[in-house]
């Protein structure tokens, strides 16, 4: 692992360090700690799957609170309906693994080390019996030739302990690896499942919001078609009532795009003229400077 990512996840191209990866945590609403990771990357490629959803929506602003609250409750409610699956690890403790490791590795360790005592034994056993047999039981050299067997059985003991610690620690080392590894592994699953998750959601709510908008503009269109109509019939002088309350148009405006919000409100075309025309008519001179002040443009 490198300081500022975790093995298996790329930052994107120019983020090369932890200040620059706590920039991008920040942006994407998740814990700054520099490092990137499984949520730090899913919470950057559903950023990328918004992206691609405004420009689906031709040029829905994610950002602007208003602006996306049909969006938003498209997007929450069709996530919120996914079942995302899950994958959970509970790696065990170091004193667990060591206790598991230690009771199938000390009983040959002890058989080892109970048979290098009993060569012992019977090796010095051996030499009393022969310096018994000369008449040399008192002697000083059966004695030292007996330390030394002794030291020598004692050292290799110590070797015996020696290599079973190293295969202990060795076994608790992999052990622990593998558990760090899969640990790592269902973080990905997970974070890959999240963020595919989010990508459905973000491109169905696209789907639903640019019909949405469709419909607006249909409604609007259906009405401008009444008018004009009743208008041009002159057989009672009166234009038909609309069927919008002043919220339903004051919400087709906010749902224009920016380029569409100043067409709306400066475009001279039949098609926008009719709108504003409309809309001017069914909100009163007050409430719709007030609109055109926000999204006008002017």
């Amino acid at each position: 692992m490198a300081s500022y990512y975790m093995d298996g996840y790329a930052p994107p191209q120019g983020v090369n360090s932890v200040s620059k990866v706590k920039e991008y945590q920040r942006q994407l609403g998740v814990k700054v700690d520099g490092i990137w990771g499984p949520d730090t990357d899913a919470a950057y490629r559903a950023s990328i799957a918004r992206q691609q959803a405004i420009q689906n929506t031709g040029g829905f602003n994610w950002g602007d609170s208003g602006r996306n609250q049909t969006f938003d409750g498209y997007y929450n409610a069709i996530k919120n309906s996914l079942s995302v699956p899950t994958v959970t690890v509970k790696p065990p403790s170091k004193d667990e693994v060591s206790s598991m490791w230690s009771s199938i590795l000390r009983p040959s360790a002890d058989a080892a080390i109970e048979k290098r005592n009993r060569a012992a034994e019977r090796d010095m056993a051996e030499l009393d019996a022969d310096a018994v047999s000369r008449g040399m039981g008192g002697s000083t050299y059966v004695t030292s030739v007996k330390a030394r067997e002794m030291e020598e059985a004692q050292d290799d003991i110590g070797e015996i302990e020696a290599q079973y610690g190293a295969v202990l620690a060795e076994r608790i080392y992999d052990t622990l690896s593998q558990y760090d590894q899969m640990s790592l592994s269902a973080q990905q699953y997970n974070a890959s499942a999240a963020a595919a998750a989010a990508e459905t959601a973000l491109s169905m709510a696209s789907d639903w919001y640019s019909q949405y908008l469709a419909q607006q503009n249909a409604a609007m269109e259906r009405q401008a078609s009444g008018r004009s109509s009743g208008s041009s019939g002159g057989s009672s002088g009166s234009s038909k009532k609309s069927g919008l309350s002043t919220a339903d148009y004051t919400e087709y405006v906010r749902n224009l795009t920016p380029a569409q919000q100043k067409m709306l409100f400066n475009s001279s075309t039949e098609y926008w003229s009719s709108r504003r025309d409309e809309i001017f008519s069914a909100l009163g001179s007050a409430l719709y400077e007030n609109l055109k002040k926000q999204y006008g443009g002017n």
